[in-house]
């Protein structure tokens, strides 16, 4: 084989190795979307209002009670969103009106909604509200 022979091949082959990047790097994003496709369908983006009722969780890593073990629990709360940040950072505020130190993930609060007794509670002051004055005195 002549060299001019062999850089005309070299040449060809060359250029159906750049052809196979060019097609590799565009299966590459069309498998990167279809992947960022498939990962949106299944996360719910939070979102919390003002004034909205949450729980937060427990951040102490490591830390049980001992009297509850295993079953300490995993959140702690109601807290009230008081004022809602950008990057999904919320700050809280507890129920005697105490801000929380800092601001807090939207990936570690959740929506609270009241408990079953919670509930019967607020029926049962609703409904007989000079129970609750009796109790005041």
């Amino acid at each position: 084989m002549t060299s001019e022979a062999y850089q005309e091949a070299m040449f060809i082959m060359n250029l159906d190795v750049e052809a196979k990047r060019a097609q590799a790097l565009s299966s590459l994003i069309k498998q990167k979307r279809l992947t960022v496709e498939s990962y949106n369908k299944r996360v719910r983006k939070k979102s919390f209002k003002m004034n909205g009722l949450v729980w937060k969780v427990r951040l102490t890593m490591g830390h049980k009670d001992h009297f509850y073990g295993k079953w300490t629990p995993q959140w702690e709360g109601p807290f009230r969103v008081v004022k809602v940040y950008s990057g999904n950072s919320y700050g809280l505020q507890d129920m005697n009106e105490n801000m929380t130190r800092t601001n807090i993930n939207g990936k570690f609060i959740k929506a609270y909604h009241p408990t079953i007794w919670e509930k019967y509670a607020q029926n049962i002051q609703k409904s007989f509200p000079e129970l609750q004055e009796n109790r005041q005195k």
